[in-house]
């Protein structure tokens, strides 16, 4: 694996990994190390606390601390990274999220950068696995997957007048009223699309956004903006990733940030009394000027907000904005099967199969994704099953997975909006309530379901923050 550098020209299409944008955004993040700062014994008072430490919470209370105000960071978890988090499988490290940064992703490829965080480049594959028209599968070579990029290209077709302008969403609202209406399953339907075309084209598309029928045609339409209206971006955001993991990253931010932060401390209630907010977390009271809520808007829900919330947030998290059936599972399989590329078929229970950048000394290890509400993502029979019917012959050894819809403090994976949420409701949740401020990549007006969305919007939610901690509250 060679180093990248920032003007290094990616693999082309036929020769990239291929992974899904969901994979970018779930990712891996450290676990808390002795290094890392701890709240000051006895300490309950604060200028602002975050609630959340992943990207956008940590990059929050760093830049807060840049201002000259006294932070705290209430993390639910034994680690940092929320939704990012490295661990190791079969003796090689794996991510079971986030995990791939791109330069067109100026704000975290600028952080590892200037951290001093090298960067390599993943392995390309070297066949691709698509439906059949028997139902089943068969083992294609590389150039079959101009058949796919064809197919996506038609979805989005368009979004250069509708979404005109990458980081700002709503510049066109007019153009897209109607389209912000449908789901993937609606533009396919208008597309008429064969059974055969869909299943082609689900792996970037439909398990994207948890499913034809759940995801909005506008959330895929903006990472095509965001990727410049063009395939080779969309699908070379999945190639570069720093060494060490996105762990190495945020601890790194974490530790140079001084930011004391309480580990293992959920969140219970927030009680805004208009001059001061009282956080309950790990059964002690915090107290501060204003708060920003850095966690997955699925998770607002779970939180005694006592002064009550906007009704566009609770419905917000009610509808789901991360993907609340995804999962990500490490598989080891036995010997050396090469380095596939599988697009599984709409509904099928793994949606993307790849080959792990780090070979095991048992043989090959294996990147699954899936949005199946059915598949037990810790299941050997289960996995064995999925996979024996994309790769024949293939002999599962182990596997370890994490379904994101499960855990208490993501209660979902990637963000997919639904449709209606992008003109409805993002434009609300993204102002503050009282004291409150909430921040995250899935309120992201950029890369919403990538580090980089999240550490766009923990700045711009510390920047309210800190005029909020000393002054009147906002209606």
């Amino acid at each position: 694996m060679k180093e990248t550098s920032v003007g290094r020209a990616h693999a082309s299409r036929r020769a990239i990994l291929k992974a899904g944008a969901a994979a970018g955004l779930v990712g891996a993040a450290g676990v808390a190390s002795a290094g890392t700062a701890f709240a000051e014994a006895g300490s309950r008072s604060y200028d602002v606390i975050v609630i959340g430490g992943g990207f956008a919470g940590v990059t929050a209370a760093r830049e807060l601390k840049k201002k000259g105000k006294r932070a705290l960071i209430l993390e639910a978890r034994n680690r940092v990274g929320g939704r990012a988090w490295s661990s190791t499988f079969s003796g090689v490290p794996v991510e079971f999220g986030a995990t791939w940064i791109h330069p067109s992703q100026t704000l975290i490829w600028g952080e590892v950068q200037r951290l001093g965080i090298a960067r390599v480049d993943d392995p390309n594959p070297d066949y691709t696995v698509f439906a059949t028209e028997s139902g089943g599968y068969a083992r294609q070579d590389l150039a079959f997957l101009e058949h796919q990029d064809a197919l996506l290209r038609r979805f989005v077709e368009g979004a250069e007048q509708y979404m005109p302008r990458a980081y700002d969403p709503f510049n066109r609202a007019d153009l897209l009223a109607d389209v912000d209406k449908l789901t993937l399953g609606d533009k396919a339907r208008q597309l008429r699309l064969t059974t055969l075309e869909q299943n082609w084209v689900s792996a970037t598309t439909g398990a994207y956004g948890g499913g034809f029928e759940r995801g909005s045609l506008t959330q895929l339409a903006r990472w095509w903006a965001l990727c410049g209206y063009n395939t080779e971006t969309f699908h070379g955001i999945n190639v570069t990733r720093p060494v060490g993991g996105l762990s190495g990253v945020i601890t790194k931010l974490l530790a140079e940030s001084g930011v004391p932060i309480v580990y293992n401390a959920p969140v219970t209630k927030v009680a805004d009394n208009g001059s001061r907010v009282q956080v309950t977390a790990g059964g002690q009271v915090y107290d501060a000027g204003s708060v920003v809520v850095a966690v997955p808007v699925n998770v607002w829900n779970s939180i005694n907000f006592t002064a009550g919330l906007p009704a566009e947030f609770g419905r917000l998290s009610t509808e789901t904005v991360g993907v609340p059936t995804a999962k990500k599972i490490l598989i080891q399989v036995q010997g050396d099967i090469g380095r596939p590329l599988v697009n599984g078929k709409s509904g099928a229970p793994l949606d993307l199969v790849l080959a792990n950048t780090d070979k095991s000394s048992q043989g090959t290890v294996l990147v699954a994704f899936s949005v199946n509400p059915n598949l037990d993502a810790n299941s050997l029979s289960q996995v064995q099953s999925a996979i024996s019917e994309v790769l024949p012959g293939t002999k599962v050894l182990s596997v370890k997975g994490h379904d994101w819809g499960k855990d208490p403090y993501a209660k979902g994976a990637w963000t997919f909006m639904r449709p209606g949420q992008l003109l409805r409701s993002l434009r609300a949740v993204r102002q503050p309530h009282g004291r409150l401020v909430f921040a995250g990549s899935d309120i992201a007006t950029g890369w919403a379901g990538y580090v980089d969305g999240a550490i766009e919007s923990g700045t711009q939610a510390a920047a309210v923050a800190v005029n909020l901690s000393g002054a009147a509250a906002v209606a």
